[in-house]
Order: C-alpha cells, then structure tokens, then sequence
C-alpha cells in the first residue's frame, strides 16, 4: 500500500509541473458530507470512514499526513505506513496545520472540490503561503487507474454484472420501478457491494426516454421497455452499467432502435485504445447514430470516466480533449431516445488497453425479451 500511495502522490506532483510553479505541498481538506473530496480517499487508501472536516497534506516525496478528528481515528489507522494526527477541536487542527506548513511557501489546492468556505478559511488562516490550483494535476492523476485500483473496478463491475439474471427474472405485470430498483440495490449489497454507486435508475414504457429518470411507483404493463442504469460500489470504487429489456413481444421499431444502439455500442468499443483522442471515440458513435432515421435522438456524451466517482472528472465526449491511456477506466453508454416511446441505452464499464478495450461488464447485451 505503501508503494502504490506514494506512486499516487508523485503522480500528481509530476503532473503539476506542467503548470509552470510546482507546489511545495498539496492540501485536500473535506467539508461536511455530501462535500467530500474523493482524492482525500485517493491518498490515502482508506476504505472505511467519513472523515468530515479532515485533511491530508501531501508532498513531493510521496509522503502523504492525514489530519483526522478522533472519530475516524481508528479507520485511518487500518492503511498502514500512512502518518496519522489526530485532533481534538478546530483551535487545535489549526496548530497541527501551521506545524506541518511551517516551511511551505506554494500550497497546491483542489479548486475542483474544496468549498468555498473551506478555501477562505485556508486563506485566512495561513496569509503567508502563496495558494495554487491543482485540480487539473489530480484529474489527471486519477484518470490513470493503477493496479489496485483496477482490481477494486473489475469486482465492482463483476458484482453489477451478476445482477442482470436478478433483474430478468424479477420482472413480472405490475411490479414497480421504485420495487425493482430496491430489488437491484438490495442484491448488489447481498453480493458485496458497499452500496450502489448512485442512485440506481429503473425506467418502464416512455420513462426510459428520459435519461437521469427517478424511479416511481409506476407499474410495469406488457409492451414496455425496461431500463435500468445502476452501479455497485465497492472498497468506494464504482462501476456503471446499463441493459435494455423488452418486457413482452418486441415489434419492428423497437427492435430496428435496439440493433442501432447495440451496433453504435460496438463502434465505440472498438475505437477504445491508446493514443486515440476521446473526442474521435464520441464522433464516430454520434455519427452513426445521426446516419440513420435516428439522428439528433442521442443526447448525451458517449462515456465518463469512472472511478471514486462514478463521473470520475474526464468525459468521451465531443468537446472532450482527453487523449486516452493505458490504465484509464471509461463508459462506453449509447442511447437514443424517443419522447413518449422510450429509450435503449446499453453502457459497459472498460479500461484502455495497447490496442483494444478491456471489457469489465459482463451482462448479456443481445436484445432480450421476457
């Protein structure tokens, strides 16, 4: 853990000097929950814990300490070969900070997450260290999954892909979307997920056309589309996949918008590999979609990167400027939506590998019927 810590550290430090001043340290310091910084957990390898109003301080060296209340004690002392300071009250994180900044004169600082209010209290209480944003270094860094992190996304997506059969075989008249998205989260924590990755989305009949849809007590009728975009976290990693089911007997368009989905899903799969620029991956899904009767239907970016997150700071998008690299853990997602129809989306969770992409869900994607 020890080695892959401060490979991570010096990761992001190498990145930053791309901004011409390079920080003497890194702070990343969490607000309340619900403004969390995911890099604190980044760093720091902790798998349990809230860890409100904590810190690390990280450094060239690859050293990294973490500030903590008392009441995460015990959960950051679980990754070995971490510094851990313990704090009784904000008077005292102040002096434990001003002690380890003591010699720090450029603080690099993750605009990206921290609050406002955080910041201004950071700036208020150490006027003398010059602050700098290094939000594009961590996004960077974190993009580039290392081995770890991978095996933690490939049992993430692996518990995901095992809830398929569960969502086949739940699927009966009348059950609703709030009953099935419960179904799903529940066997995803029963297989070892922590919790979902966010909060899952179960749509039924022209509910699928709306992509970020909020499950309801809708009930399922015969002839409706089913589709369902969930994820499992687990040790905090995230994964994210989506499958369209028809529930009953599927007709001609149904079928004919399902196989263009599906063919778009592979054009982006197969343009997955190092060196090809995001934005190349997107056009080539978009442009296909937009040859066919179904042009302007998909509304969305082809893929995000998934991570701590499960929009994890890059996205394959057509404005997207991310050259892709080796490590890096995409969505591949294609939808197309019809307003008061429905909408197919079919999404899979890959890394970029030489020369092609690793697959890491496994669900079935042919066009399924129950």
């Amino acid at each position: 853990m020890n080695r892959i810590i401060k490979n991570r550290v010096r990761k992001i430090f190498s990145f930053a000097e791309s901004l011409g001043t390079k920080p003497d340290a890194i702070i990343i310091k969490n607000g309340i929950e619900g403004q969390l910084d995911s890099t604190f957990f980044y760093l720091s390898g902790i798998r349990s814990g809230l860890f409100e109003g904590c810190s690390i301080i990280a450094y060239p060296s690859g050293s990294i300490s973490v500030l903590t209340s008392k009441l995460e004690e015990q959960s950051a002392l679980e990754t070995s070969d971490i510094e851990v300071i313990t704090f009784e009250n904000e008077s005292e994180y102040k002096k434990l900070l001003n002690k380890k900044l003591m010699k720090i004169k450029i603080l690099g600082i993750n605009y990206g997450e921290i609050t406002l209010g955080n910041y201004l209290w950071i700036k208020k209480n150490f006027r003398g260290i010059k602050l700098m944003n290094v939000s594009k270094p961590i996004a960077r860094a974190r993009c580039i999954k290392d081995e770890m992190e991978i095996k933690l996304l490939k049992k993430s997506a692996s518990i995901a892909s095992k809830i398929f059969p569960v969502i086949i075989r739940s699927l009966e008249k009348d059950i609703t979307e709030s009953q099935l998205s419960s179904i799903i989260n529940y066997n995803m924590e029963n297989q070892g997920a922590s919790s979902p990755s966010f909060q899952t989305i179960v749509a039924f009949g022209k509910h699928s056309a709306e992509p970020h849809y909020t499950p309801q007590n809708y009930k399922l009728k015969r002839n409706n589309l089913v589709l369902c975009d969930y994820g499992a976290k687990y040790n905090r990693y995230c994964s994210d996949i989506t499958r369209t089911i028809f529930f009953g007997k599927t007709n001609k368009k149904i079928k004919e918008i399902y196989e263009t989905v599906l063919h778009a899903s592979e054009i982006g799969l197969s343009k997955i590999r190092i060196g090809v620029k995001a934005s190349e991956v997107h056009n080539a899904v978009e442009d296909f979609i937009d040859s066919t009767k179904y042009k302007g239907r998909f509304i969305h970016s082809t893929g995000h990167s998934i991570g701590l997150n499960v929009h994890d700071g890059a996205s394959i998008s057509r404005k997207s400027e991310v050259v892709l690299e080796e490590g890096m853990v995409f969505t591949i997602e294609p939808g197309i939506y019809i307003p008061k129809l429905g909408g197919v989306r079919i999404e899979d969770d890959v890394i970029v590998r030489r020369n092609k992409a690793e697959i890491i869900t496994k669900a079935p994607k042919e066009l399924t019927e129950v």
